[in-house]
């Protein structure tokens, strides 16, 4: 009888972990010997990458991923020239084809502007599953989108509500909770795009009672980049004077509470990173406060999915706090010579990423000069271009007159751009003499840089002075 129960536990057992485990297998034998990995992101802001499984192609070509989840959630497969996405599914099993290996070609490698293509992974053993209605609903919404904004000028309502209506009938067969949602925010996404004009009140109706989604790409999406700076447009004065006198995370959270955009204390918290993280990555002087603000929430914040958001953004940002030691690096200039930021120690170094296509980029360098002549001694100016091409820059910075300047160009994968977070162009930063960040999201040459750098460099030489006496 004992043995009996004890048989029964196991099958009970096998079952459940069967259950939860959904397998993902295929034969591609361009990619034998080689280990494959299956990815997701930690969080939908940061978009940081997570490995979740591997698996090495046998000689035959065989591969095969396990994943154990209770609930739906997008995956993908990098095989660098493309990625392949597919919906984890509990207890499902799915045999998917690759596309032949590919190696990027030469000019690809040098292009800076080369994406990956993206596409969902074809499924043979299995037509019921969230895959392939993702893959039929974008292609039927991009249609959608195409028929509504034909005449951007004279958008029709009726016809905006009478096209969701007709896609929602012709997906309404798949009754997946994980799809359903990414529908619903597809739907907002739109409405708000042609229809819908206060902000607020969507955030408010759409988001705040509801609970947070945290692994669906729709929510996220519409959250961070339609939405994502809604919080600061409407209590930007009292957020910047909270971060200006570094009040801390619990201040902000508590203040934002009594505003019924944001009461769910969830969304609350999540929200406020939102905000804070796309804040910033622009020119703002608040760099610095942000992440001390950040870095005070650990102690307050409840939701394991926002304290992740959070911690995977301080560990990409960790290079980049002020007083730290600055990224060295050895790039090219237009001539081809080789330059490194280490070889200027002993100089304060205005250092700034620039791109061709940026009108912005265009109007600072014409006020660069003037800067570079009025401290010639201690102060070096760099500008490290997105582009590869030398006859590119050339042609953009011929009507600038930029001697004592350093125009170099980005490494092949812009791994330099990465490394400084920077997400707009042109982005500024100042180095110390001594190799360290002193100022992160500098000014720009028309923001009266000239009068912030003079006042550091005062404050450096007295710390000099000091340190000699």
């Amino acid at each position: 009888m004992k043995q009996t129960i004890l048989a029964i536990m196991f099958l009970l057992f096998l079952f459940s972990a069967q259950g939860t485990n959904c397998v993902i297998h295929g034969n591609a034998g361009t990619y034998a010997g080689e280990t494959l990995y299956l990815s997701t992101y930690s969080d939908y802001i940061t978009k940081t990458k997570k490995n979740i499984a591997e698996s090495k192609v046998d000689d035959e070509g065989y591969f095969s991923f396990t994943v154990e989840s209770n609930e739906c959630f997008e995956a993908f497969i990098d095989l660098d020239v493309f990625v392949g996405y597919i919906i984890v599914e509990p207890g499902k099993r799915f045999n998917v084809v690759l596309p032949q290996k590919t190696v990027r070609h030469h000019q690809d490698i040098m292009n800076p502007y080369f994406k990956p293509f993206e596409f969902y992974l074809r499924i043979l053993n299995d037509d019921d599953n969230v895959t392939v209605v993702l893959k039929k609903f974008d292609a039927l919404y991009a249609e959608v989108v195409r028929k509504i904004f034909k005449d951007p000028g004279h958008i029709n309502p009726g016809l905006v509500e009478t096209e969701i209506q007709s896609l929602d009938e012709k997906t309404a067969f798949c009754k997946n909770a994980f799809f359903a949602d990414y529908k619903k925010y597809k739907f907002l996404e739109l409405r708000l795009d042609a229809i819908y004009k206060n902000k607020k009140a969507v955030i408010r109706k759409n988001f705040n009672p509801e609970p947070v989604l945290f692994k669906n790409p729709a929510y996220n999406k519409l959250l961070k980049d339609k939405l994502g700076n809604v919080l600061l447009e409407a209590h930007g004065d009292e957020i910047m004077k909270m971060l200006s006198d570094n009040s801390g995370w619990n201040m902000m959270d508590r203040t934002l509470a009594k505003y019924d955009m944001c009461s769910n204390p969830e969304f609350r918290e999540y929200y406020l990173f939102v905000n804070l993280y796309q804040e910033f990555y622009k020119n703002t002087i608040f760099k610095n406060n942000i992440l001390d603000a950040l870095y005070s929430s650990k102690e307050f914040i409840k939701n394991k999915h926002t304290l992740k958001a959070i911690e995977n953004f301080l560990e990409n940002a960790k290079n980049l706090i002020a007083g730290n030691a600055s990224l060295d690096f050895r790039l090219s200039d237009i001539q081809t010579y080789m330059h490194s930021l280490s070889d200027f120690q002993g100089k304060f170094v205005y250092l700034g990423f620039y791109s061709t296509e940026s009108y912005p980029c265009k109007k600072d360098i014409l006020l660069l000069q003037s800067l570079a002549e009025k401290d010639k001694k201690m102060l070096k100016i760099i500008l490290i271009f997105k582009e590869q091409s030398p006859l590119i820059i050339k042609n953009f910075i011929e009507d600038a007159k930029l001697e004592n300047i350093l125009v170099l160009r980005a490494d092949d994968n812009e791994k330099i751009i990465k490394e400084y977070n920077v997400k707009a162009f042109p982005t500024y930063y100042l180095i110390n003499p001594e190799g360290k960040l002193s100022l992160i999201s500098a000014p720009g040459p028309a923001e009266d840089f000239s009068a912030v750098y003079q006042k550091i460099r005062q404050g450096w030489r007295i710390k000099q002075m000091q340190k000699a006496n």
